[in-house]
């Protein structure tokens, strides 16, 4: 049976507060066969079609959601299109009119405004600040789900605290579930088998981005903002790099999880030409950076059977595959490695970037 349609009916007769004995009875069936439509194993008679759609007070399109299916499919043009923009290097500034084009054909949509509202985040928060916060309301205000009410509250949050009022990205943050009762731990202890490993996966995952997120934050700050030492704050960088690599054995990644491990690498070499400045050190990194940068240029479709990550799916690399290599090479010029450009080591590495990117 059509999904959307078992869903409709199960929604409609909730809404209504009727029973199936009582939707049976207006048709003339036994309340089983009502059951089986709405389990999805069974499809009632095409006939019976304008009925149910009488009795709920709709049309057959309205039950069939019709206008709903179209709607669907528009939106994962612009999913299609948006994500090979992004995924092939373009900057949020040029992916931008596309969902603004987006909410103008799907103004009530949810997930348009919100990739509407990230997007203008992404592509300057300061900027389109007033935006963000008027979707922001817009999709927290609204009767949706718990997963666009938190992408709001992320957003709206890091906006005012980005214009500097801390006080009301404050109550934004209070407004979200705390990491112990959010929806993915919850749903890993109610799940069982096959279930409840997906769901460990796609918390794991997500839990592993943030850390990288948070940890570059932390390598970021300046002396007079932080007790943490510049060690410390290496430290901090080099701890998260080593735990996503743990999880995630031999680099088998997304091509954007192993962005963000090169961009991580990369960091912490430059910090360390700015703190201790280790050869030691700062060749090792740079060598994990052209690896995360290598093994990006061939990813694969597939699905992950590592713990922790068991069934998580990883797409191909973009056409774009090469990008990482070329940023490698441009990264080995660079003044701040100057000391070390006649090397042996480096050279190596030039050399080596320089053949797997002409392939």
């Amino acid at each position: 049976m059509n999904i959307n349609l078992a869903e409709q009916l199960k929604a409609l007769r909730k809404e209504k507060n009727i029973s199936q004995e009582k939707l049976a009875a207006y048709l003339g069936i036994s309340y089983q066969a009502i059951s089986k439509w709405e389990n999805g194993n069974a499809y009632p008679d095409i006939q019976l079609l304008p009925d149910i759609a009488r009795f709920f007070g709709i049309t057959i399109d309205e039950l069939l959601q019709v206008e709903k299916l179209d709607e669907q499919a528009l939106f994962n043009e612009y999913i299609s299109k948006a994500e090979m923009l992004f995924r092939n290097g373009q900057d949020m500034e040029k992916i931008l009119p596309l969902w603004k084009e987006a909410y103008q054909k799907m103004p009530n949509n949810i997930q348009v405004k919100e990739f509407l509202m990230s997007t203008y985040f992404d592509a300057d928060k300061v900027k389109y600040s007033q935006e963000i916060i008027e979707l922001g309301m817009d999709i927290y205000n609204s009767n949706t789900n718990m997963y666009h009410k938190g992408q709001a509250i992320r957003e709206v949050a890091r906006t005012y605290a980005e214009l500097g009022d801390l006080l009301k990205a404050e109550q934004w943050v209070l407004k979200a579930t705390q990491i112990n009762h959010c929806q993915e731990v919850l749903f890993s202890e109610i799940l069982s088998g096959d279930e409840m490993v997906e769901q460990i996966a796609f918390f794991t995952h997500w839990t592993l981005e943030e850390l990288l997120y948070m940890a570059r934050r932390i390598a970021f700050l300046e002396d007079a903002e932080t007790s943490l030492s510049a060690a410390d704050r290496i430290e901090t960088l080099k701890t998260v790099a080593k735990l996503y690599e743990t999880i995630y054995k031999n680099d088998d990644m997304s091509f954007e999880s192993l962005q963000m491990l090169y961009l991580t690498h990369v960091q912490i070499v430059e910090k360390e030409v700015q703190n201790e400045n280790n050869e030691t050190v700062i060749r090792k990194h740079l060598e994990k950076a052209y690896e995360c940068a290598t093994k990006a240029a061939a990813v694969t479709e597939h699905k992950l059977t590592h713990p922790l990550l068991f069934g998580w799916k990883i797409q191909a690399a973009p056409s774009d595959n090469f990008r990482m290599l070329n940023w490698f090479q441009n990264e080995l010029k660079k003044d701040y490695l100057c000391k070390y450009k006649n090397t042996d080591w480096l050279l190596d590495l030039q050399k080596k970037s320089q053949s797997h990117s002409s392939l």
